[in-house]
């Protein structure tokens, strides 16, 4: 046993993903009303959808290709730009909690990285040498 697995050919259990269509192909577009919810899928109704490609459409409106990441369903939207506007703040507004909880576990990280090397120096567990090259 013990074989390695790297490089193993995984495709036959692999879910099958349709093909992806030609970037230059856009659907005819489907107005989504300005009261809808970009971000809720259709499909499982959870407020995980993040657009995965976009493109303005003259001056007034957005084809977007949304994913929602639970489920992993996929659909193609045109929006107007104050529906694309309030989506980008709804993203945001989900990030904004997720970037805080980075940045204070990475102060966390930091701190007791230094209170371990304070340690280290006051008991003369490393010293200048340990830093040389």
């Amino acid at each position: 046993m013990g074989a390695s697995l790297a490089g193993a050919d995984t495709r036959p259990i692999m879910r099958h993903r349709p093909n992806h269509p030609s970037r230059n192909a856009r659907p005819t577009p489907r107005h989504v009303p300005a009261s809808s919810n970009l971000e809720v899928c259709p499909a499982c109704a959870t407020d995980f959808v993040n657009p995965v490609e976009w493109t303005a459409i003259e001056d007034h409106s957005w084809w977007m290709l949304l994913r929602c990441a639970q489920c992993e369903h996929s659909r193609e939207v045109t929006v107007s730009n104050a529906e694309a506007e309030r989506f980008d703040e709804a993203l945001d507004s989900r990030a904004d909690p997720i970037a805080r909880a980075v940045r204070k576990l990475d102060l966390e990280r930091m701190t007791t990285t230094v209170e371990t090397l304070i340690v280290a120096l006051q008991r003369d567990l490393i010293g200048p040498a340990d830093f040389a090259r």
